[in-house]
């Protein structure tokens, strides 16, 4: 058999095996990839807890009826949790991309590195102490700031400028954030609010038994900002210790 007839019968072979998949999907498969960005942006922001319940959650806000009929084929495709899906059945939608002729272009942003940062409310740090870096998140219209650990670490802190909603002694209004930025609302019962004082800050830890995500806020009397830390329940612990560092760096 000569080379052009075995790649063609190959490329018959993939189509055949292609319409088999589509045919048996559980859900329409223009929803996979809406819920694999989903999943991008929740997990950078919070991490996984091992389950599928941030696919589940996305499922249900859509309005999808056979949940659990979607989840196990998930499973059977080796999502067993949220970042085992993203990172094992994402890929078997590739195809979806291939039919995009003029695919809308990402918004154009541009993110470095930066060894200081003085704005004009306030906001002052000469050095960044290590593990930090700083980046600087630049699109069309607006610059952002945030501190990570590494480059891929989960442990992020925002610099924020909506310090008016600071309000240290509110419980529900920093339960109602963790829920909102979380989108979780099952097992709530034993969401808790700590405040530490961190120097001349004071630092607010919204957190749960049930779920990895913890959000911590702190703020210094007097300022015009706020910093936001996203981190996780197995971990926050050591980096309230590493954003002490941080804190003690700034003006």
């Amino acid at each position: 058999m000569d080379k052009e007839k075995r790649k063609e019968i190959l490329k018959q072979v993939a189509q055949e095996e292609l319409i088999k998949f589509r045919k048996n999907l559980p859900i329409d498969e223009n929803i996979f990839p809406k819920l694999f960005d989903f999943l991008d942006i929740k997990l950078e922001n919070h991490g996984c807890n091992h389950t599928s319940t941030l696919t589940k959650t996305f499922l249900q806000k859509i309005g999808v009826l056979n949940i659990i009929e979607v989840t196990e084929w998930l499973a059977d495709n080796g999502g067993y949790c949220d970042c085992e899906i993203l990172a094992n059945v994402e890929d078997l939608f590739d195809y979806l991309n291939q039919k995009q002729i003029n695919p809308i272009p990402k918004k154009d942003i541009r993110k470095q590195k930066i060894n200081s940062l003085k704005t004009d409310f306030g906001f002052s740090i000469e050095e960044i102490p290590s593990p930090w870096n700083l980046i600087e998140i630049i699109s069309k219209n607006s610059k952002e700031y945030q501190f990570q650990i590494g480059k891929n670490n989960i442990c992020k802190v925002s610099l924020q400028t909506d310090y008016s909603l600071f309000q240290s002694d509110n419980d529900e209004l920093w339960k109602n954030l963790w829920i909102n930025e979380t989108e979780l609302k099952h097992n709530l019962d034993d969401i808790t609010i700590e405040r530490i004082q961190l120097g001349n800050y004071l630092v607010i830890i919204a957190k749960t038994k049930n779920w990895t995500p913890v959000k911590i806020w702190c703020n210094k009397e007097n300022t015009k900002w706020l910093l936001k830390m996203n981190t996780e329940l197995s971990r926050h612990k050591g980096d309230i210790k590493e954003l002490e560092k941080l804190l003690i760096n700034i003006f």
